[in-house]
């Protein structure tokens, strides 16, 4: 592969995030990989995180973008959008603004998708190191315990947003699809990627993620405070409605495009609840989610028509 060859668009939504923002983007800008530039979209911030972010508008890598407050997945996305209509990138990447990435992340992935066919979605996704807010180790993730698949991308997400790079054919799926009915920016990469793509999984980890307390995902919650986290976000808030939501928008933008297999999947999750398709889905011969607990829970919640 020739150096630099392939242009990248670093898309990162900000939201109050005026304690660790500058360490990320200096991260970013110390990439060995050079061929990058770096659209920052701010969500409507009160503190000094647009103040800070102004400071690198001299740099002509950083792209400052402002904007009311929408939301996560709808100011990733007018992020995405921007960068995709300003010019032909060869690759896209997500990235949180609490972060720190290590400095060779853009060149594995590129490494890997540049290898491959780019006239389908790819997405490249590695594992990543949990750290505190001093950016201390503690453990590393554990995403890909049974394999990427569409039909886990149903109903769980192992492909963080934090850890995505992905070809401008996705990116192009991602923006033509709009935000309707989608749960999380990432995930929604995950579902096209599995199902009408292909998913590449790097095992070794590519970047710190600061665990802050304030985090959207559960990821590194453990023991009681990650059962309250599910009680909270299964039960309470509407959760199950959203990824059914989710799943029937893939299945109308995307079933004519699924083999034989993924569609006899998306169907069991896509119809009212009859005892006879629950079976089906509990009895489903082949893992949903990475976690044995998890996919117990999943199995129970199936027989009850919750999902």
């Amino acid at each position: 592969m020739d150096r630099d060859k392939y242009s990248v668009a670093i898309c990162m939504s900000t939201y109050n995030g005026e304690k660790y923002i500058k360490k990320q983007i200096e991260s970013l800008l110390k990439q060995t990989y050079k061929n990058i530039d770096i659209y920052v979209r701010d969500d409507g911030s009160r503190d000094n995180t647009l103040k800070i972010l102004k400071e690198y508008e001299k740099n002509t890598k950083v792209k400052i973008i402002t904007g009311k407050n929408l939301g996560v997945v709808k100011s990733f996305y007018e992020c995405l959008k921007q960068a995709y209509n300003t010019k032909k990138y060869d690759f896209f990447a997500y990235c949180d603004q609490d972060d720190v990435w290590h400095k060779d992340k853009i060149q594995k992935a590129i490494v890997l998708l540049s290898k491959q066919e780019q006239n389908i979605p790819l997405l490249y996704f590695s594992e990543f190191n949990y750290c505190d807010e001093n950016l201390k180790i503690t453990q590393k993730s554990n995403l890909n315990k049974i394999g990427a698949s569409f039909r886990n991308s149903l109903l769980e997400c192992i492909s963080f947003g934090i850890v995505e790079v992905f070809n401008n054919s996705l990116a192009k799926e991602i923006i033509n699809s709009t935000t309707k009915d989608v749960c999380y920016h990432d995930w929604w990469a995950y579902m096209i990627a599995s199902g009408i793509g292909k998913t590449l999984y790097d095992d070794s980890a590519t970047v710190k993620y600061r665990r802050t307390g304030q985090n959207v995902s559960p990821s590194g919650k453990t023991g009681f405070s990650l059962f309250i986290y599910r009680i909270k976000k299964f039960l309470l808030n509407g959760y199950f409605p959203k990824v059914r939501k989710q799943i029937q928008r893939y299945k109308d933008l995307y079933s004519n495009s699924l083999d034989k297999e993924n569609l006899k999947v998306i169907n069991l999750f896509c119809s009212k609840y009859n005892f006879l398709k629950a079976i089906r889905k509990v009895f489903y011969p082949h893992r949903f989610r990475q976690n044995v607990k998890d996919e117990i829970f999943c199995r129970i919640l199936f027989l009850f028509g919750m999902l």
